[in-house]
């Protein structure tokens, strides 16, 4: 073959899908090892909730709240998403952490790389906010956090059991959380009466 003839273009766009493939792979292996097993039901992903994927891998800003009944799937929701979104390709970060979790890191010694690290994930999700009391301390530092993130639209997803952002988190927060985000409401009973 003629060196001239070579299709170095077709060569190239194979060993980036390739490498695409292969990290895709190992990310979601990654995943699978640290999701929680209980969270790694089979299912789909609330179709407004795959809305908001897309919008987020075609580079459009804004948040995600998903609101719902205690045992609606709200968690499930943010792996099932994880999952999601490493499959179509996207190669950063997303940090979950439950609402007591972070309450904990943020209890003198404030546990400042995890702050930082959360600053700084491509997505950040705070899970079931509401199910512990927000006293002004964490609010303070929910605040300084979303300060940090919001500039920069980098997404924060928020689950709660409570509609209402402004009586959990106060005014300045809830308007910046709220900021081109999308609101999804999960309906439904307790998924875990159930079993």
């Amino acid at each position: 073959m003629n060196p001239d003839e070579y299709d170095y273009a077709a060569a190239r766009r194979a060993a980036s899908e390739l490498w695409l493939r292969e990290q895709i792979a190992a990310r979601l292996e990654r995943l699978a090892a640290r999701r929680p097993p209980v969270f790694a039901a089979k299912g789909d992903l609330n179709p407004q909730i795959a809305e908001w994927a897309n919008r987020f891998i075609s580079g459009q800003p804004g948040g995600l709240i998903i609101v719902g009944n205690v045992g609606s799937g709200k968690t499930w929701s943010l792996w099932k998403l994880q999952e999601t979104l490493i499959e179509a390709g996207f190669l950063g970060t997303m940090e979950i952490c439950a609402a007591h979790e972070l309450r904990r890191l943020i209890t003198p010694p404030v546990d400042e790389a995890a702050l930082d690290r959360f600053a700084d994930a491509d997505i950040f999700a705070i899970d079931d906010i509401g199910s512990v009391r927000v006293s002004d301390w964490d609010a303070d530092h929910i605040m300084r956090l979303i300060d940090i993130r919001w500039p920069y639209q980098r997404p924060t997803i928020l689950t709660s059991n409570k509609p209402d952002l402004r009586e959990l988190l106060a005014e300045r927060v809830a308007s910046r959380l709220s900021d081109g985000a999308m609101t999804v409401k999960i309906l439904g009973t307790d998924r875990r009466r159930a079993q």
